[in-house]
């Protein structure tokens, strides 16, 4: 689906917002940059970042195709082939930016403040559980007994997408993701 010239410059907005904060969480540390100050650097009202973000912790866990109405999860997730769910999902996010003219910011930079963080870590924590009840529900609803979804649901958000994005960044990045995910999904039996 071609995005209008509204969405894309809407998705752009929230790619410089994001973006800036970073910059300005690498400068001057995560603590001491407040909403306000990324808003202004950004060159947007704090109004705006509050209804794209919710919170600053929300530069975390947003999902910038929310901000023009979209659902960047949903496309990825398939019940039947979870293997396939986070290779897509990983794929998405690192791969080469869509040809839709809107410029993107750095996949997981932040991913430093989620580890260092705790108030990152509880928000990026908040929203991988809102994944796994999202898959969970999908899992049921394709006839997976609830425990069964539940503890599947969460195996492969917190273990193979979450864990092997830390345990990437943690070997400094010098490997490409996905093949952490390929390493976790071997540990679940997954291929």
């Amino acid at each position: 689906m071609a995005l209008t010239l509204r969405e894309r410059n809407r998705l752009a907005a929230v790619h410089h917002i994001i973006t800036t904060a970073m910059d300005l969480f690498d400068e001057h540390g995560y603590a001491e940059v407040t909403v306000e100050r990324i808003a202004a650097a950004a060159g947007v009202s704090p109004r705006t970042f509050y209804r794209y973000f919710g919170t600053k912790e929300g530069l975390f866990t947003t999902d910038p195709h929310t901000a023009v109405g979209g659902d960047g999860l949903k496309p990825h997730l398939d019940p039947a082939d979870l293997p396939g769910t986070m290779r897509r999902l990983v794929a998405a996010i690192a791969g080469p930016p869509p040809q839709d003219g809107v410029p993107r910011s750095e996949p997981w930079r932040g991913m430093r403040y989620v580890l260092e963080e705790p108030a990152v870590r509880a928000a990026v924590h908040a929203g991988l559980d809102e994944g796994s009840r999202r898959l969970t529900d999908l899992l049921t609803a394709a006839g997976v007994p609830p425990v069964r979804a539940r503890v599947t649901a969460r195996a492969y958000w917190f273990g193979v997408y979450f864990g092997s994005l830390e345990q990437w960044h943690l070997d400094g990045r010098v490997r490409p993701l996905l093949s952490y995910v390929e390493e976790a999904l071997a540990v679940l039996g997954g291929s």
